[in-house]
């Protein structure tokens, strides 16, 4: 017969005060059962009767001990959302039959995800919902707040970013994001939350874009005539001041006996520059490399106004996609948004002019950027919207108020496109033609949003047709392409030898 077991009182010190309880073996497990603390009325004595208590239970086997409570099942946690998105994404790249991504569509998919990956990216799929949606856009809107406070500050927050095609890196202005790009960036992430639920990853799916704030019809920017006018000046003005020299600059120099003080300030450059030139040692056998800030700007915002396209599409054009002897202007494939972005558009005859001028000065080959910068690289949408058209606008401003009329508001080179959608309307160019010049898919995006309706007030028509080359019945129907039936049909007709009398 086995001893009888006696347990080992346990004594625990706090700082409450001392604890007891006994422990003992049974069945082969080691087991404790507490009794209470000083604190409860708990004493030496009191504690060895509970254990002698206890103990005698435990030798005549009538003590249960407690169910030990089974650890819990370990939930299956859902992959994270940024997880969930790549995986999303790929399958839509293979699906559209672009698996690097390089379609505008899969890069606009991208940029949505973006906006709301930093909040929804380290979260469970399953935890993302219409609060976490809320705090997004709550950060959003703050962070777009601050952005025009420092703008108004005239201290303008700065970001760096990588530019994809050198991989250098650049400061520019940072942007808050509109009401409208808040709600495309919810909108993709309850299209990824809605795949998931498809394929088992979660149970519900929130409704994001209901935190999204009420996007506002936005306005959209255009140009009077005489606005145009003012950019047009304004653009010639700013290129005269930093026009450096030509060679008809050079041979003037020096047939010319006027002092160099005087022919430097004609010119706009210093009389010591004019001292070399005249002693042979610069211009001599070549020309000289352009100065820093002389580039042309002219072209730019003409053919920004005049034919229309879309700023990605201007800078992606090549020496061969202008035709300045035939007036037409081809926007490839490759440099627009959709399918029906590849289109000619007929230059009217300013713009043509210009253009011609513009490749006598700058010659480029058909692989070769048609409208270069001054080291002959391709433009980057950022320059242009930088470089060229922010003085443009602040010199346009500055004649407007000369001439005592309302400033220009806002000038993007978006502005400048809905400007030509506008000069199309002026000119009564139809509907289905002005969509294809624009490279829209559908008329009525062209009627509702583009073709804003210009202010053609006494003059304005001179003025509109003054910077067009052309009367407004002259340009419809260059852009029409009418100009070239009326000049091949005669022809074609001789040739065949039916001529009327």
């Amino acid at each position: 017969m086995s001893r009888p077991r006696t347990g080992t009182l346990r004594r625990k010190r706090s700082t409450q005060g001392v604890s007891f309880g006994v422990q003992f073996n049974y069945r082969g497990d080691s087991h404790y059962v507490h009794f209470g603390g000083s604190w409860e009325g708990w004493t030496e004595e009191r504690a060895v009767k509970e254990q002698s208590f206890v103990m005698a239970k435990v030798n005549r086997r009538e003590w249960t001990p407690p169910p030990r409570d089974p650890a819990p099942a370990k939930p299956a946690q859902a992959p994270t959302f940024q997880l969930v998105a790549s995986e999303w994404l790929h399958r839509h790249k293979l699906k559209a039959g672009d698996p690097e991504g390089a379609s505008t569509t899969i890069r606009d998919l991208e940029w949505r995800l973006a906006v709301v990956m930093d909040r929804f990216g380290p979260v469970p799929a399953d935890r993302v919902d219409f609060a976490l949606a809320e705090d997004l856009v709550a950060e959003l809107c703050e962070e777009r707040l601050a952005i025009e406070r420092a703008r108004e500050r005239c201290e303008p927050l700065m970001e760096s970013y990588a530019d994809p095609r050198t991989g250098r890196r650049h400061e520019r202005r940072k942007r808050g994001l509109a009401n409208s790009s808040i709600r495309k960036g919810l909108d993709a992430a309850e299209r990824v939350l809605r795949d998931a639920r498809k394929r088992g990853v979660i149970g519900e799916v929130p409704e994001l874009k209901a935190a999204a704030p009420k996007a506002e019809r936005p306005s959209r920017s255009f140009l009077e005539p005489e606005q145009i006018a003012a950019v047009l000046r304004a653009a010639d003005a700013i290129e005269a001041e930093h026009r450096g020299l030509t060679w008809e600059d050079v041979h003037m120099i020096r047939s010319s006996e006027t002092s160099a003080v005087a022919l430097a300030r004609e010119l706009g450059v210093s009389d010591t520059l004019i001292g070399k030139v005249r002693r042979g040692e610069l211009w001599k056998d070549r020309a000289e490399p352009r100065n820093r800030n002389d580039v042309p700007r002219r072209v730019v915002v003409e053919t920004l106004i005049l034919a229309g396209p879309r700023i990605s599409e201007f800078c992606g054009l090549l020496g061969g996609h202008v035709d300045a002897a035939g007036g037409r202007l081809r926007i490839p494939r490759e440099a627009t948004k959709t399918d029906a972005g590849e289109r000619v558009v007929s230059l009217v005859p300013a713009l043509r002019e210009r253009i011609v001028e513009h490749r006598l000065d700058y010659p480029s080959g058909p692989a070769e950027p048609a409208f270069p910068t001054r080291n002959g690289t391709a433009q980057r949408p950022d320059n242009v919207r930088s470089r060229i058209l922010a003085p443009i606008h602040a010199r346009a401003n500055e004649l407007l108020a000369a001439d005592g009329r309302l400033p220009i508001v806002h000038m993007t080179p978006h502005t400048l496109r809905r400007t030509f959608a506008s000069i199309l309307a002026a000119a009564n160019v139809p509907p289905r033609r002005a969509m294809y010049l624009l490279g829209h898919t559908d008329a009525k995006l062209t009627l509702s949003v583009y073709q804003q309706v210009l202010d053609m007030g006494a003059g304005s028509i001179d003025v509109l047709e003054g910077f067009l080359g052309c009367s407004l019945a002259e340009a419809c129907d260059v852009l029409t392409g009418r100009h070239l039936v009326a000049i091949s049909y005669p022809q074609a007709r001789e040739s065949s030898g039916r001529i009327d009398a």
